[in-house]
């Protein structure tokens, strides 16, 4: 017993990738011997494995066994070795996945995911946008970096998270920033000042833009800028789209003077039954007004090419080919449009 407990305690401490090729060498060679032994009692190697498989893992069907005297002792054998054995490599099987479960929760894991996007500060409005996205989009996967939070601030399939520093390159790296198809930067809670704030939001996106400009990949990103007097530094690292919160409130305040203007900035931005679409162009539109008048005829409103809102000064101006024409409309009227 004092030699099984010191041969056990060995098995336990070697290499996981030796324990498995151990474990699968023995029950190969084990189906074999057990055929070699009673070729009568087993018909081809597959039993001998069939056997070998129930007796290493406790179930013992039984329905067959060894009925010769070297076959019952090698029966034995396999009893102390073979199930001591795989009952090690279960239990590491086990571990490794509950460790990686862990590794996952703390963002500590390289992220393997394309075409997702990327949520940078943890915030209220990172939790409202990210609800949005996983109830628009089916199949959508997002990846979370914070380096406040340290484990996983929501548990769904589709979302990942990685801990740490998202201005440090090997974090981005770690979000698999290359594949991403585009990154939303939310100003910190954290900082006291809102010019504290927008730095550190402008240092993440000039992290992005260098990474971009180095691997000569074109990152989509997106930043929340707490006061509109510094998008031009934004415009500088070449970022895409901007969040303006101080914006949004003041057009909010001309409600006073247009009564109802905030409502429908409020059903713009909820989840109402209008939203804002991107479609492209069809082949039948020559010109904005052509698009115009048709999609008014199928329920919805042409807004803008992009983030150009001027088309309506110019409807007799061609549409190009590459166009990203903004709609306002309900989710049956944008279906029947796309079809």
């Amino acid at each position: 017993m004092i030699f099984f407990r010191h041969l056990f305690v060995k098995v336990i401490r070697l290499n996981n990738w030796f324990l498995l090729l151990s474990t699968f060498t023995l029950v190969l060679a084990s189906s074999y011997f057990i055929y070699f032994l009673e070729p009568d009692t087993f018909a081809d190697p597959f039993e001998g494995l069939w056997w070998t498989m129930t007796t290493v893992t406790t179930v013992g069907y039984g329905d067959v066994s060894p009925t010769t005297g070297p076959g019952k002792i090698f029966a034995m054998f396999l009893y102390i070795i073979g199930i001591g054995i795989m009952t090690i490599f279960i239990g590491k099987a086990i571990d490794f996945l509950s460790v990686r479960k862990r590794l996952k929760e703390a963002g500590k894991l390289n992220i393997t995911t394309e075409d997702h996007i990327i949520l940078i500060n943890w915030t209220k409005k990172a939790s409202i946008t990210l609800d949005e996205l996983l109830k628009t989009f089916e199949d959508i996967s997002i990846v979370i970096i914070d380096e406040a939070v340290s484990k996983i601030p929501i548990l769904h399939e589709q979302v990942e998270f990685v801990h740490g520093n998202p201005a440090n390159t090997d974090v981005l790296f770690q979000a698999n920033l290359l594949k991403s198809k585009s990154v939303m930067v939310f100003a910190s809670e954290d900082s006291v000042a809102t010019s504290q704030a927008d730095g550190q939001t402008l240092l993440i996106a000039t992290t992005l833009e260098s990474i971009g400009k180095e691997y000569e990949k074109n990152i989509y990103t997106i930043c929340e800028v707490l006061e509109s007097r510094h998008i031009k530094a934004f415009q500088h690292v070449s970022v895409e789209e901007f969040i303006t919160a101080n914006d949004t409130a003041a057009h909010l305040a001309r409600s006073i003077l247009y009564n109802g203007s905030s409502e429908i900035i409020r059903q713009l931005t909820s989840n109402t039954a209008y939203d804002l679409y991107s479609i492209s162009k069809k082949d039948t539109w020559q010109t904005y007004d052509d698009a115009r008048s048709d999609l008014a005829a199928q329920g919805a409103m042409l807004i803008s090419n992009g983030n150009d809102l001027s088309i309506i000064k110019q409807l007799s101006a061609p549409i190009p080919n590459d166009a990203k024409l903004f709609i306002i409309c309900d989710e049956s009227a944008c279906e029947k449009i796309i079809s």
